[in-house]
């Protein structure tokens, strides 16, 4: 990178950024003793690192891309669509790959064995009441894939009263978004509905001589997504409450893909629900059971042309899918003294197919216990001290011992310090172990494990203060090797991989209108036996944003975004810096009707934001773009 570049992404992220009210400053960093979840999971991530984005923190990032919003709240996030929104996504957090952070919608699993991590664009920002970002290792209560952390999704509920939002948004790509929700009481019951669609005609991945000079014309990548989702609370007493919920979504989205191809999409359908009921045994014993269930079909279809006109239908409907269900039964006990002991039993099962890579997972079945203790210490009352333990046994007779340490020391008001130290593990995924087609399976892979060392400090004043530290070290690491001769496969990367690093957040105010937020991240992820980083982690990761309040009805908006480089096959991506301008103004003195401008990608930069390789064809490996300058404009009447 360039003296220059570098000089300009400083001076970028120095100048630019966005801060959040004084009354919500404690809502975008809570750590350690003060943050809480719902049910018996209350105060799990103690000593971790957490970010809470709240549902007010979402309206004011004026975007309908879940990816958009991690980014500016979550320092040390890196969050990517390899080819814009509603597609697969490179994620990061604390130098880690995608599969080593576990998703969650409210409490609920939503990673899948097929392929690891999980598709965000499944997710209907309209219907997130709030985002919580635990950092660390957080295998021993929440199992397989926890390794760098947990990024846990809360969906709406009521809140004590009637309410309900549309928005309407379109951009100049052309893309176009719609959604709404309404909660409401009625008796003992409580629910929550919404719904959304989004659609877009994309825009152009590669260079025109990527594609075959006898495709179609429409050389976008486009997408149609629809999703809904309802909510039903019971509350027959006090004591007892049951929660069901369900999402449907639907979509055709155009796969990006180049190699001669005049077709390219996938046919998707997804269902995920739960039954969540909490029973209030005594008033120091709350009881919990979850049930969940995530069901996802795709039929992918795609047609090809050559050079001299021969056309081939490589595949139509041909279905990659699987299935994911599981139950926790849990319970947390408070003594008389203020000591916390959590403990459950957990059960999940696996199964999927694809026939474009051609292989099947057959049904594999993981069964846990856990327990977590939280001691009230009377000689070191502002310090609270977390133990916890997991065993995991996987249907393969592969088994699992994970503990976790952690500790949270307040020094006064506004300091406060805190670690953790952790051990994890990943199951190798059905693709890296069976994939027949493009990156070849290994079925001889282990599953990887993991050891974690998290240190934070927070001062919480006027200006806030966020620093943390990491170290993980990695064993038995999966990773694509080159095999030669364009060919790929998944195997173990020898030797320990060793993360280390640190990331950096801060929030004041200028002046009384004039609000500043700057966070930076940096990750040391290299391989012992190439001496290269980790593929898909930039080294730097750097946000920040001025938000300039006029009234209370009016504000404006600049930040810059910047990603480092990074290796993906062999090719370098990143190593850019991204300017967006926005505005957001509220069209009656009630607030109840805003309108929001945004300018994404400001001067309209050429970066490269991922590399593709085809997923089912051996050949070479693609620079592809990111957005052109798009500006979009977006409605939002609340009711």
């Amino acid at each position: 990178m360039s003296k220059l570049k570098i000089s300009y992404a400083i001076t970028l992220l120095l100048l630019s950024n966005y801060v959040i009210a004084d009354d919500e400053i404690e809502r975008i960093s809570v750590h350690g003793i003060e943050y809480q979840t719902e049910g018996t999971y209350n105060n799990v991530a103690l000593g971790s690192d957490v970010t809470i984005i709240s549902q007010e923190m979402i309206v004011q990032a004026g975007s309908v891309d879940i990816n958009k919003i991690l980014t500016q709240f979550v320092p040390g996030l890196f969050a990517n669509g390899r080819a814009g929104r509603h597609t697969d996504t490179d994620y990061s957090l604390q130098g880690s790959r995608p599969k080593d952070i576990l998703w969650l919608i409210d409490g609920n699993r939503l990673n899948n064995r097929l392929y690891g991590s999980t598709y965000t664009d499944t997710i209907n920002p309209m219907m997130i009441e709030r985002i919580e970002v635990i950092k660390g290792g957080q295998a021993a209560i929440y199992g397989s894939d926890a390794i760098a952390g947990v990024i846990n999704i809360i969906t709406k509920q009521y809140q004590g009263h009637d309410q309900g939002e549309i928005s309407l948004s379109a951009d100049s790509l052309p893309s176009y978004d719609a959604g709404g929700f309404v909660n409401a009481e009625v008796g003992d019951f409580q629910y929550t509905i919404s719904a959304s669609t989004s659609q877009s005609e994309g825009y152009q991945l590669w260079a025109d001589e990527e594609y075959s000079p006898t495709a179609a014309l429409d050389k976008e990548r486009g997408y149609q997504m629809n999703n809904f989702s309802g909510k039903l609370r019971w509350q027959p007493n006090e004591n007892n409450s049951v929660s069901i919920f369900t999402q449907l979504n639907k979509g055709k989205l155009e796969r990006p893909l180049a190699y001669n191809a005049i077709l390219s999409e996938n046919d998707r359908e997804q269902q995920l629900s739960y039954l969540d009921w909490q029973y209030q045994a005594s008033e120091h014993l709350l009881l919990q059971t979850k049930v969940h269930y995530q069901e996802w079909d795709s039929h992918y279809s795609e047609i090809t042309k050559d050079k001299q006109g021969n056309t081939e239908v490589a595949y139509w409907n041909s279905y990659w899918g699987f299935t994911d269900m599981g139950a926790t039964i849990s319970a947390n006990y408070l003594t008389d003294t203020g000591s916390q002991l959590l403990t459950g039993v957990e059960f999940q099962q696996y199964d999927g197919a694809d026939e474009v890579m051609e292989f099947v997972a057959e049904k594999d079945d993981n069964y846990a216990a856990f327990i977590q203790y939280q001691p009230t210490l009377n000689a070191l009352p502002d310090t609270a001290l977390s133990l916890g333990a997991r065993f995991n046994r996987i249907s393969n007779s592969d088994q699992h011992w994970v503990g976790s340490l952690g500790i949270t020391h307040v020094l006064n008001q506004q300091w406060q310090l805190r670690g953790s130290i952790a051990n994890g593990y990943r199951q190798p995924t059905a693709e890296e172990s069976q994939s027949q087609v493009g990156t070849l399976g290994n079925p001889e892979l282990e599953s990887e494990t993991s050891k974690n060392i998290n240190l934070g400090v927070t001062f919480q004043g006027e200006t806030h203060i966020t620093f943390d530290a990491f170290w993980r070290n990695i064993d038995n690491l999966i990773e694509a090797t080159d095999l030669g001769n364009a060919v790929w496969q998944y195997n173990n990367v020898a030797g320990d991989v060793t993360s280390f690093g640190a990331d950096f957040h801060l929030v004041t105010n200028f002046t009384e209108n004039l609000e500043f937020e700057f966070s930076a991240g940096y990750a040391n992820a290299e391989r012992q036996d190439t001496g290269e980083q980790i593929s898909r982690v930039p080294e730097f990761t750097g946000f920040s944003m001025l938000n300039y309040h006029t009234s209370d009805e009016l504000n404006f908006w600049l930040s810059g975004k910047y990603v480092g480089k990074f290796l993906d096959y062999g090719l370098t991506a990143g190593d850019y810096v991204i300017a967006s301008l926005g505005a957001q103004y509220w069209l009656t003195s009630d607030l109840n009707q805003q309108i929001s401008f945004t300018i994404d990608n400001l001067f309209d930069s050429e970066v490269t934001q991922s590399i593709f390789k085809h997923g089912h064809r051996a050949e070479y490996p693609i620079a592809s773009q990111g957005a052109p300058r798009t500006l979009q404009v977006q409605y939002r009447y609340l009711f």
